[in-house]
């Protein structure tokens, strides 16, 4: 017999100190539609989001296609399927273009199919060239939904849908036109869970599932009217690195966010005045490297932005990584300290300027970590991981100490 597509075995979830979900079992088939139905509070998005390996589990595992992709000793996987996702949150950034967002998330399954007829019939083609900020609320919620349903579209195996209220804000129209999608892609052999108060979904459903009592009902699915015809083109994926990368650049989040500060840092240097030539070796590249090690120390500028509509949550699920600027911060470092030479008007020395970038590179990433692992917590913006900050000055004073040697 087949693995399914998804098995959750015995898994228990606490939101704060409350338990959600206890000894919770549950399969999903490909070519099966589960409809995940009960009270507000009951645990719909908790057992979701735990599919989607973004909970941590006190006890059980989950499984993709019969591959432990997390479990409660902490352990993470990637999974081996193709898995779309639409959280309450939309999981994207205002400053990505729709199109661009749809293409993204389809180019993690590897192949890539035409966005402008799923736009047509959700009457955005018009808005395919714009930003995500600027559409409306009911707008924004499509494209997500179409980011969770269009990798299923151009996937050659069979894939994982997760759908959290993907009707909110919709017209009827439109959700007319997601049940027929919904049959369609089960017709097509792939697996799709909708969290729903909407009883047109759940009439799209194959079992219902009551959260609060773990009693599963089959159901007798609507059949599609009709099936598309997709004509998938390979593509690659669209790594978290150069996401990020993009999205600096767009924003220029990376110039106020670690420029301006590393600027200040030389600005203060530069109000001393000649004093260089009366410091040891040590002192002189302590000055040198400052504003490249205050870039560094300011961390990722993507950490704060992608935690917009929940964009990091959505990334670790279907990318298994967050959103980072790759190798901006070597670039930058080595830019800050050729500008601290020149303006201190002393003979530049390319090992010190490579020196500047691999510093400001690893304490950007450092600081980056310790931003993601905050991501994680309840309440995240309560963490200042601006207290951590100083165990860097050590490692920062041996690497001077060594410099000077």
């Amino acid at each position: 017999m087949a693995q399914p597509l998804l098995a959750v075995d015995g898994i228990e979830v606490r939101r704060g100190m409350h338990v959600v979900l206890n000894a919770f079992n549950l399969s999903l088939n490909s070519g099966e539609v589960l409809a995940l139905t009960g009270e507000n509070g009951a645990g719909k998005s908790t057992l979701l989001e735990a599919c989607a390996r973004l909970l941590p589990l006190e006890q059980g595992r989950i499984l993709h296609a019969g591959v432990v992709v997390a479990d409660h000793e902490g352990r993470r996987r990637p999974t081996p399927l193709v898995l779309g996702l639409a959280l309450q949150k939309n999981g994207m950034m205002g400053s990505e273009f729709v199109v661009e967002h749809l293409e993204t998330a389809m180019s993690m399954s590897g192949h890539s199919v035409d966005p402008r007829p799923f736009l047509r019939a959700f009457s955005l083609e018009h808005r395919a060239n714009d930003l995500i900020a600027h559409l409306s609320q009911g707008q924004a919620r499509k494209v997500a939904v179409l980011a969770a349903l269009l990798p299923a579209f151009a996937s050659k195996q069979p894939a994982l849908i997760l759908l959290d209220e993907p009707a909110a804000g919709m017209d009827e129209r439109s959700v007319s036109v997601l049940c027929e999608w919904i049959a369609q892609l089960r017709i097509s052999g792939h697996a799709v869970m909708i969290c729903t108060h909407d009883q047109r979904l759940s009439d799209c459903a194959t079992t219902h599932v009551d959260v609060s009592t773990s009693e599963a009902t089959e159901v007798i699915p609507n059949e599609p009217s009709s099936q598309l015809d997709m004509n998938a083109q390979p593509v690659k994926a669209i790594s978290p690195a150069a996401f990020g990368w993009k999205m600096q650049w767009r924003t220029l989040a990376w110039l106020n966010h670690n420029a301006v500060a590393s600027l200040l840092t030389l600005g203060v240097l530069l109000s001393f005045g000649d004093l260089l030539d009366d410091l040891e070796d040590m002192q002189r590249y302590g000055f040198l490297l400052a504003p490249a090690f205050a870039a560094g120390l300011c961390g990722e500028a993507m950490v704060q932005a992608s935690r917009e509509e929940r964009t990091n949550a959505w990334w670790r699920a279907v990318a298994n990584a967050n959103p980072h600027s790759g190798i901006l911060p070597l670039a930058l470092g080595c830019l800050l300290t050729l500008l601290s030479s020149l303006s201190f008007s002393v003979v530049v020395e390319p090992n010190i300027i490579i020196v500047g970038g691999l510093l400001t590179f690893v304490t950007w990433h450092i600081i980056r970590l310790l931003q993601e692992a905050t991501n994680r917590l309840a309440r995240p913006r309560a963490v200042f991981v601006g207290l951590l900050t100083p165990i860097l000055i050590l490692p920062y004073a041996l690497l001077l100490d060594l410099l000077s040697q």
